[in-house]
C-alpha cells in the first residue's frame, strides 16, 4: 500500500492530508489493509515453512479475530465436524475484530451479535451489510446491555454451534446462566491478570465497566481456573487457549473428539501479552488482589 501514500502527497498537500486523516482515519485503515495483507500471507505460508516461524502456535491465525482466535475456532470445528453451523457472540465492538465474524462473513453461517453500545452496534450494521452483500446467510446484530436472565432467549433452545462471551465483566456469570442451550464449542475471555491458580471471578453486578471499577483495567472477569471449573460443571473441556492470553477454548463432552484431550487451567495458561509490555503478571495481580472477589 505504499503506492498511495505517493499518490497522495502529489496530488495533495500533506496539511490537508492530515485533516482527511483526522476526520476519516483514512491512514489507519490503509494500514490495517497491509496488516491484513500480512495474517493472509502469514495462513498460506505457514503449512509449508512452519519451521521458519518463531511463534509455535501453529493452529493460530487471524482473519477478523484479535489474536490468533480465528486459526484455534477453525481448528477446533474441522476437530468436530461443525455439525451445527449457528453461532451467538455476545461483545463485538463494531463487528470487524470479534471471533465470529469469520463464521459469519466467510463462512455463511447464521447467527446473532449482541453489542451494549450503540456506536459499535451501528457501525457492525454497516460491515455487515457491506460483507453480506450476495450472500444468503442470516445475521443479526443486536444492541443490547447483557445480562445473566437474557442469556436463555439469546441462545435459544435449539442446537447452536459456537457461543462467544467478550464483555470485560460478567463473563463468567453469562456463561453460567446458559440453559437449556448446549452449545458445541464456547469461546470465552479470561482475565490471565488474576493469574494461574485462582478460581476466582468479579461478584456479579447489576451495571459494570472494568474502566470504571479499576484505573489499571486488569478488574473484570474470571480466572481460567474458574472457567475452567464451570466448564466442568456444564459438560465441557477446556482444550486451548491462544498465545496472547485473552480467550479460552472449550468443547462440549458429547461431541469432544479422542483428539482433543481435557487440558488443565495450570497447563495451558498464558499472560496477558500487552498487559506484560506495562506489568508483569505479578504486578498485575498485586493491583487487583485487593478487590472484591467471588471465590468458585
Amino acid at each position: 500500500m505504499k503506492w498511495h501514500r505517493k499518490w497522495l502527497r502529489r496530488l495533495v498537500s500533506p496539511a490537508s492530508i492530515n485533516r482527511v486523516n483526522a476526520v476519516t482515519h483514512l491512514d489507519d485503515r490503509l494500514y490495517d489493509l497491509e496488516a491484513r495483507r500480512a495474517q493472509l500471507a502469514e495462513i498460506l505460508l505457514r503449512p509449508k515453512f512452519e519451521a521458519l516461524f518463531a511463534s509455535t502456535a501453529r493452529h493460530e491465525f487471524r482473519v477478523f479475530s484479535q489474536n490468533g482466535e480465528d486459526g484455534v475456532l477453525l481448528w477446533l470445528l474441522s476437530e468436530i465436524g461443525a455439525p451445527v453451523k449457528t453461532f451467538v457472540e455476545i461483545g463485538i465492538e463494531n463487528g470487524l475484530e470479534c471471533n465470529t465474524a469469520v463464521l459469519a462473513f466467510v463462512l455463511g453461517w447464521d447467527g446473532l451479535m449482541v453489542e451494549a453500545d450503540a456506536r459499535g452496534a451501528a457501525a457492525a450494521r454497516k460491515v455487515a451489510e457491506r460483507m453480506l452483500r450476495g450472500r444468503s446467510n442470516r445475521l443479526e446484530i443486536r444492541e443490547q446491555y447483557v445480562r445473566p436472565a437474557d442469556m436463555p432467549a439469546l441462545t435459544g433452545s435449539g442446537p447452536l454451534g459456537v457461543l462467544s462471551i467478550d464483555v470485560d465483566g460478567m463473563d463468567y456469570w453469562l456463561w453460567k446462566a446458559v440453559s437449556p442451550a448446549a452449545p458445541d464449542i464456547v469461546v470465552i475471555e479470561y482475565n490471565a491478570s488474576m493469574g494461574p491458580s485462582e478460581s476466582i471471578t468479579v461478584p456479579y453486578q447489576d451495571e459494570f465497566s472494568a474502566s470504571e471499577a479499576h484505573p489499571s483495567g486488569y478488574y473484570h472477569g474470571a480466572s481460567l481456573t474458574a472457567l475452567e471449573k464451570l466448564g466442568r460443571e456444564k459438560g465441557y473441556s477446556l482444550v486451548a487457549v491462544e498465545e496472547a492470553g485473552v480467550n479460552a477454548f472449550f468443547v462440549r463432552d458429547a461431541i469432544r473428539p479422542p483428539a482433543l484431550r481435557p487440558r488443565a487451567s495450570a497447563e495451558l495458561y498464558r499472560p496477558h501479552a500487552i498487559r506484560c509490555r506495562r506489568h508483569s503478571p505479578a504486578e498485575q495481580w498485586a493491583l487487583i488482589r485487593d478487590l472484591p472477589y467471588e471465590r468458585v
